[in-house]
């Protein structure tokens, strides 16, 4: 069987990829340009894949492809009904990075809400030592204590995200496409207006894409922090930037990009500077023990495939 990896560098260094091979020959890519796609998976039995788009155009030269193994959750890079159509099966990971991205978030969250880059930058740039006083309390923060902490979306990771919310002490309401009588669950436009924090962890679809645009901003407290660790485009980029430069909202965190990475032309290239924008480089699901955690799944998931069962099966 053989086994070809195809963006090798986007899974992290250290992730211990040779395991792959106990399970047939292994061809590894650091990274795989569009014009070269068709020809490295010519002959693959197996594709790993993390953001590589698997579109008709590419599986239809495949002849022997029979299985695609995405090193994520998320399976929207691939086109699954033509998958069906050519009769290959694709696998993804549930489950695997719900801490690591609980943890990001919540860093991001405190990060915001607390100003602790800036207090820190004021004590590097010697502003502390020139002014000569005790202490700096401006920008004002507040505890998270008492506040209502929204969560859209309330899988594995939003479950994980209102335990450490509630650990702070807030108060968790969560949106969700069904209701759950383990939380309180409210609308969209609830959780928007009542909410003081924000984070979002929906998939991607025609549902939830923009679901984060101007008129919902508008219903949002003017010192709200919003949090995007789901996909880039479940919020409207250019109104999340023109509602953080028109001061609509009091800080916006964000993991992941309609585009990635994304070019000199996005929306947030406006704020990536200010100090209550912090953006990061879609690293949040990829703590080192969700990343050996997803190899090993993926293997389950192969080994699973060849005994003829249905193992983490998206395409069924």
């Amino acid at each position: 069987m053989r086994i070809v990896l195809l963006d090798r560098a986007s899974l992290g260094e250290d992730t211990p990829v040779c395991k792959l091979k106990s399970l047939g020959e292994l061809v590894i890519y650091d990274s795989t340009p569009a014009h070269k796609l068709a020809e490295r998976i010519a002959d693959a039995d197996v594709i790993v894949i993390n953001k590589i788009k698997i579109t008709e155009d590419i599986l239809k030269t495949a002849k022997d492809l029979k299985l695609i193994c995405v090193f994520a959750t998320g399976f929207d890079n691939i086109d699954i009904v033509v998958a069906k159509k050519y009769g290959v099966a694709v696998c993804n990971v549930p489950g695997y990075s719900s801490e690591s991205v609980a943890l990001f978030t919540a860093a991001t969250v405190l990060a915001l809400y607390s100003h602790i880059f800036e207090y820190n930058e004021f004590v590097k740039n010697g502003e502390y030592i020139r002014l000569g006083l005790p202490n700096r309390l401006i920008p004002v923060y507040h505890e998270l204590a008492g506040k209502t902490w929204g969560i859209i979306g309330y899988g594995g990771i939003g479950k994980a995200v209102a335990r450490i919310a509630g650990g702070f002490g807030a108060k968790v309401i969560v949106n969700k496409r069904t209701h759950d009588p383990e939380c309180e669950c409210v609308d969209i436009d609830t959780l928007c207006a009542e909410s003081d924090i924000i984070t979002i962890h929906c998939p991607l679809n025609e549902k939830s894409r923009g679901l984060i645009n101007k008129d919902r901003i508008n219903k949002m407290k003017r010192d709200v922090i919003i949090v995007n660790e789901a996909r880039g485009a479940v919020v409207n980029e250019s109104d999340v930037r023109d509602a953080v430069i028109e001061k609509r909202i009091g800080g916006y965190g964000c993991d992941v990009y309609s585009k990635e990475p994304f070019d000199k032309s996005h929306p947030y290239n406006d704020i990536m500077l200010l100090p209550n924008v912090l953006l990061t480089p879609h690293a949040a699901w990829g703590a080192y023990e969700a990343r050996e955690r997803c190899l090993n799944i993926i293997i389950d998931n192969i080994n699973s495939f060849i005994e003829g069962k249905f193992l983490n099966r998206v395409d069924k």
